[in-house]
């Protein structure tokens, strides 16, 4: 009796584990899923290192929403090179909100899903979504074949005084070197594939530099470079547009004037200019919105306010 009772026990107990182990398995809570693609998979990138948003599917995207347009302010180099390429010329659309700084427009664009705007492909990052022109995404190769439209020279200039001081024309030598076309490869793109190469000349002194915001971010890595090799060298970079970095860069205020467009006539006659490199100009746009690119004429419809919804863009 005492046998039957214990084996009869047994046989309950490994009945009872077994269910256990049959629910614990079928529970999806305590078996979470493994290998997930969104953990493993990396984001991609442009050709030019830039990292790019992830593809959206635009499910959820409003597109009778009413296009937020914003555009840099008069005296922006990047703004010049934009309207000029584009068609838009003076008849920016009136409600697109003015902006002055290159990093204020990527935040911008970043916070309305339904913005639009244009920044320096130098610039680029996975804040915002860089649409193709005319079927040519902007990159290194684009630009320099000429087949992405919207680019502009990356220059500065000096006016006569500063065109003979030796320490100005060192650092414009290193800009221009091997060395200086090899940092502007990479976030923009040579203007001389057989640059010489740099040799330091023990310089000492202070340069002030100033003008383009879309150039500052080149002129940062340069001066960087050149410290290290003239230690004696300082260099005061500040923004305030490509029409602050040639007037300033006239009157002697600045050493070094950075401009995002090139010099017109009246300014040539004042100014000598040295093109650094070669920018594209990326219209962008929030990552959740599911354009991928637009032609140029489509852009001026929206820039000019003819087009100030997305359903009709």
């Amino acid at each position: 009796m005492k046998k039957a009772f214990t084996l009869v026990l047994a046989c309950f107990l490994v009945l009872s584990a077994a269910v256990g182990c049959a629910n614990n398995t079928s529970n999806p809570s305590t078996s979470p899923p493994q290998n997930s693609p969104s953990s493993s998979s990396a984001s991609p990138t442009n050709s030019t290192g830039n990292q790019l948003p992830e593809e959206t599917s635009g499910d959820n995207f409003d597109a009778d929403r009413v296009i937020a347009v914003y555009t840099r302010e008069d005296g922006s180099g990047t703004r010049d090179a934009f309207v000029s390429i584009t068609g838009v010329g003076a008849d920016m659309y009136v409600e697109a909100v003015v902006i002055s700084e290159t990093n204020e427009i990527l935040t911008k664009v970043e916070e309305n899903e339904f913005a639009i705007s244009y920044v320096s492909v130098g610039s680029l990052s996975d804040r915002v979504k860089a649409l193709s022109i005319d079927g040519v995404f902007p990159s290194n190769e684009t630009i320099m074949d000429g087949s992405y439209k919207l680019q502009r020279p990356l220059l500065v200039c000096v006016n006569e005084e500063n065109a003979t001081d030796e320490l100005v024309q060192d650092f414009i030598a290193f800009m221009l070197s091997a060395e200086g076309q090899e940092i502007s490869a990479t976030r923009w793109t040579k203007v001389d594939l057989n640059a010489p190469t740099y040799s330091p000349g023990g310089m000492n002194g202070t340069l002030k530099v100033g003008g383009s915001t879309s150039v500052e971010p080149l002129m940062q890595a340069l001066r960087q470079a050149y410290i290290l090799q003239n230690p004696g060298v300082e260099i005061e970079i500040s923004g305030g547009g490509s029409g602050a970095g040639i007037s300033e860069a006239v009157s002697g205020v600045l050493n070094i004037g950075m401009s995002s467009r090139a010099l017109r006539d009246d300014e040539k006659a004042n100014l000598t200019d040295y093109d650094i490199a070669l920018d594209g100009v990326a219209v962008i746009v929030n990552p959740a919105n599911p354009a991928s690119g637009m032609t140029i004429e489509q852009v001026k419809t929206i820039f000019t306010g003819e087009v100030t919804r997305w359903s009709e863009a």
